[in-house]
Order: C-alpha cells, then sequence, then structure tokens
C-alpha cells in the first residue's frame, strides 16, 4: 500500500544461546519468522534486523485519522447527550434550508446498508452519508416543488454535502436531533459546487485574508413579528399579540417568557445576544445578535436562530413572520447587517479595527472610505440579493427606516448605509446596511456586500459626499443616484454588474436570476394581505 512506509533501523529478534529447550525453541522460532524472511529475502540466522515499524522521527499522526478520531468523539458525546439523529443542512439560493436527518446509530457504525458489511458506512467519514439533488438548491422556487426550466437544472446531477463540524448543534427545541450545516459539492468529482452559496462566502473570506491581508467583523439585527397562533380576523389576517410601539416596554413585559426561552435556547447553541428591544410594528421584536470576527460563523448564527425563534414562538402558542413588509401603515422586519474590518498586514495592530480613522473622531479610515463606496457602487445590484422579493421593495421608501436612494449617513437612519459611532469613544466603528431582509441567503448576501467593499478597496474608490452635507448639495441632482424601483428592476441591474456576476458566477447568477422571475411572475395580482396570511400558514 502506498501509505506504509518501512524504515530501514533495525528491530532485533534474539535467540537465546542458552535454553533447556533450545532446540526446541530455535526450531519453533525459525518456523515461525519464516513467512517473513521469505518476503525480505533475509538468510536464516540466530540475530536478524528485521525493518517492521517507523522510527519516533519518522513518525506523525495522519491528519486523517485525526479528523475521523474527532468527529467520533463528538458525535460519541452528543449521543450520550440523547440526540439520536443527526441533520445534515444547507440553504439552497432561495433561502430554504435544504436538510435530511442520519440515525446517530448508522453514522457511527451501527448498522451497515445496501447489503454492505457492517461499519462500511463510516468508511469515507461523514462525507458520504448525504446528497441532494442539484435542482433542489438553485432550481426550484420558494412557492412549489417545481423545476424552473431557465435555471438549466435538470434530475440527474447529485451534490455531496460535507459537513462543518464547527457549526455543529444540539437543537434545544427539538433535543434528540442535532443540525450541521456543510458546503455542497459534485458527487463524482468532489469539488465545491458553483451552487454553494456557504462555499461562495467562504472563498470570498479567504480571498479578502490572502489578497487584500484583511478579516471581516460581521454582525447582525433580526426583526420579527409575533402574531396570535390561534387567533385571525373575519378576512383571515392574523392578529399580532400586542400593539406597542418602537422602544415601548409592552411587548417586553408580556412576552418576557418567550424571550427569556428564546434566550437560554440561543445560548445553548452558542449564539449571543446583545440586545433585545421592541421594534416600530405591532407585535415585532428585534434580536441583536453578537459580532463574530468570522463572518461565517455570523451567517451560521443566522440561519440557526431564525430557526429557534420559529421553534420557541411555536411553543409560546405564537407564530414568528420574518416578512419583510406586514402592514403598510408600518415598518417592516428587516436583517440588517453591520461589517468592519482588520488590516492582518498592520504591523502596529493587527488585530484592531480598521473601520476608523486613526486620529480624526467620528471619521472613516481611507480603506474605510473605500470599502463604503465600493458598496454603494454596487448598490443598485446588491439589493437584487439583499432584499429579493417583491415584498420586500414595499418596505423601501422615504419613512420606511430603510433609506430610497444610494446614498450614507453618519448615525442616520434613513440612509441605506449608516456610519455607527461608539458613544463611548467617538469612532466610527462599524458601517450598517439597511436595506436587506430575512428572505435573502444570508451567505449570498454577506459573500455579495463584502465582495463590493473589496472592489472599491482594490479600486481605491473615493468616497462620495455623506447625503445633507454641503458638498452633496452641491452635487448636480442629476448625478444622484436612485434604487431601483422593483425588485424587477434590481435583477436588470444585476445582469449589468459585470463584478457581481463574476465573483457569482455564471451558473449561479442564471439560477438566481431565472428562479426570481419565476417568484415574480408568481406573485403578480397578489395583494399585500394575501402575502400576509401566506406567510403566517407557513410560519
Amino acid at each position: 500500500s502506498e501509505s506504509i512506509v518501512i524504515s530501514a533501523k533495525p528491530f532485533t529478534y534474539m535467540v537465546p544461546a542458552e535454553s533447556h529447550h533450545a532446540t526446541t525453541n530455535a526450531e519453533n522460532i525459525t518456523a515461525a519468522t519464516q513467512p517473513t524472511r521469505e518476503i525480505f529475502s533475509l538468510p536464516s540466522t540466530s540475530l536478524q534486523s528485521i525493518p517492521v515499524i517507523k522510527s519516533t522521527s519518522d513518525w506523525s499522526r495522519s491528519d486523517a485519522n485525526d479528523a475521523s478520531g474527532i468527529s467520533n468523539a463528538l458525535l460519541n458525546a452528543i449521543r450520550f447527550a440523547g440526540v439520536k439523529f443527526l441533520r445534515f443542512a444547507a440553504v439552497d439560493a432561495m433561502n430554504a434550508i435544504r436538510c435530511k436527518a442520519v440515525p446517530l446509530d448508522r453514522i457511527l457504525g451501527g448498522h451497515g446498508h445496501h447489503g454492505h458489511e457492517e461499519d462500511d458506512d463510516n468508511k469515507y467519514g461523514l462525507n458520504s452519508f448525504v446528497t441532494l439533488a442539484e435542482v433542489c438548491i438553485a432550481g426550484l422556487p420558494s412557492y412549489a416543488d417545481c423545476m424552473i426550466p431557465d435555471t438549466k437544472l435538470d434530475a440527474r446531477r447529485v451534490l455531496t454535502v460535507k459537513p462543518d463540524l464547527g457549526s455543529l448543534k444540539i437543537l434545544p427545541y427539538a433535543s434528540q436531533t442535532a443540525m450541521v450545516l456543510g458546503t455542497l459539492h459534485d458527487q463524482v468529482t468532489g469539488e465545491l459546487s458553483p451552487l454553494c452559496t456557504r462555499g461562495l462566502l467562504h472563498r470570498v473570506i479567504e480571498s479578502a485574508r490572502d489578497d487584500f491581508g484583511l478579516a471581516f467583523t460581521v454582525g447582525a439585527e433580526i426583526e420579527f413579528t409575533l402574531f396570535h397562533d390561534d387567533k385571525t380576523k373575519q378576512d383571515d389576517m392574523p392578529v399580532a399579540v400586542d400593539e406597542s410601539l418602537f422602544g415601548h416596554a409592552t411587548t417586553l413585559n408580556q412576552q418576557e417568557e418567550f424571550i427569556s426561552d428564546l434566550y437560554d435556547q440561543l445560548c445553548k447553541q452558542n449564539i449571543s445576544v446583545e440586545l433585545v428591544h421592541a421594534e416600530s410594528a405591532s407585535g415585532q421584536l428585534e434580536i441583536v445578535l453578537k459580532y463574530q470576527l468570522d463572518p461565517m460563523k455570523l451567517a451560521d448564527n443566522v440561519v440557526l436562530a431564525r430557526e429557534t425563534i420559529r421553534a420557541v414562538a411555536r411553543l409560546h402558542g405564537m407564530r414568528a413572520l420574518f416578512l419583510p413588509k406586514i402592514s403598510a401603515a408600518q415598518a417592516g422586519n428587516g436583517m440588517h447587517l453591520h461589517f468592519s474590518f482588520r488590516n492582518l498586514r498592520s504591523i502596529n495592530s493587527p488585530k484592531s479595527n480598521a473601520f476608523p480613522h486613526e486620529t480624526i473622531p467620528d471619521a472613516i479610515s481611507s480603506l474605510g472610505g473605500s470599502f463604503l463606496e465600493g458598496i454603494l457602487d454596487h448598490l443598485p445590484a446588491l439589493v437584487s440579493l439583499t432584499i429579493p422579493s417583491v415584498n420586500s421593495f414595499r418596505r423601501v421608501g422615504p419613512g420606511c427606516w430603510t433609506g430610497s436612494d444610494v446614498s450614507w449617513g453618519v448615525e442616520d437612519k434613513e440612509a441605506p448605509l449608516r456610519v455607527c459611532i461608539d458613544p463611548a469613544t467617538r469612532c466610527a466603528t462599524n458601517v450598517e446596511l439597511k436595506l436587506a431582509d430575512s428572505t435573502s441567503n444570508v451567505y449570498l448576501k454577506i459573500a455579495a456586500v463584502l465582495s463590493a467593499g473589496l472592489d472599491g478597496i482594490m479600486r481605491g474608490l473615493k468616497l462620495r459626499p455623506m447625503a445633507g452635507s454641503t458638498e452633496a448639495e452641491d452635487l448636480d441632482s442629476s448625478l444622484a443616484s436612485k434604487l431601483p424601483a422593483t425588485f424587477e428592476e434590481s435583477l436588470e441591474y444585476l445582469q449589468c454588474d459585470n463584478f457581481l456576476c463574476s465573483i457569482l458566477g455564471k451558473e449561479l447568477v442564471t439560477c438566481y436570476i431565472a428562479l426570481r422571475k419565476a417568484e415574480i411572475e408568481n406573485s403578480s395580482g397578489v395583494s399585500l394581505e394575501d402575502e400576509v396570511i401566506h406567510a403566517y400558514r407557513l410560519a
């Protein structure tokens, strides 16, 4: 075998010179070692050097053995904690979690299958257990289990889910089940699928580190609305749990048990919460997740947190809706993202935030300015990925706390890009993207925004004047960029954005645009009330 290396250093067999059974022992040893002598063509002598093991200096532990041992230890530990099933999960292009549950006993070698010997399942590790049809990842819309021809996908190709054990969590709301998120790979070649959005984010993070020397910090705010589980109006519209407004204590008081239970279940999954407060609409809450130095961990936390919010709401006799717009008269549900970065090539402070200016309070560094301008430059196309539905665009406009043009501001909650100031230090800490909601795939969304910012840094773009400033007012109003008025228009911007299309790749762009256009057609003539009723039934 290629994996076996025989050392040249000796392991010595000795035949005692004197023994009560010397003749018998010598004969026995000769007979026992004869096959070995034949293999290595060794002469038959009483003292022989036989190379059978590596020396300590030549030996090293196999990484594959380490990984296998760690995964088995981890799976045995969660089985001891009462877990019976492991869900292998991936998020598709339309933001649906696609998963399959495998019994832990099968993974740990308790059962064979398809006529193979027992333990054969685990021969290739965790990467061989779950496959998903490629068309299920980027060929099915969110409204039906039907293939969209314009995606160019069919049912013939299969992807394997390669789990990331760093994302494995026991689900507190389904305590006999754990879930692990993974990347999607071609079943035949093993290559990362161009349709895998989690893999796309991995590649963007690695490019930022290797090509730019930058590492990103990302945070998220998740907004949702709580409705009674068993109460609807005569027109089937759901009834919110209260009529509170922004920052009021009503929701916090009345839903304390839900909030406390939700907090506990998130903590059990190592998902840290920084803040909870009532938002502007009836029954609306915002959960602020702690920022992460690894954008992938933040994205995973968002996926897990939304699942937990839905499940805990059900346990408390409610339904949680993440639908961006629920009432024409009230603010909608966003999922704002916060971005900053660290300059890993900095001699003095490679671990420090490189977004703020080093000496000027509440100002942005030159790299931070280029990062912002890159996002603004691509914003008309980016919104097709960050607010990707007809309902999402009902939430955009003046007075909707989202912004309605391509602009930025300092602590301006009506600007699409809001530079946040630390109240203690008065330094700019990060930029918040408000044009984002929970209908979007979080991996795709973060990957696209980071790429746009990196493009601004690579091109050395100069940040445009802040909205409302004298410099901005002096600019020709005809040069001011407007956001797309509709979701369909935003897809046209995406098709024309060569940079973003190159980052996403031809296959993913083709599938994404085809699916979203199918959803636009499906929602034609559907009222806001119908959208709410449909979302409520699915919650």
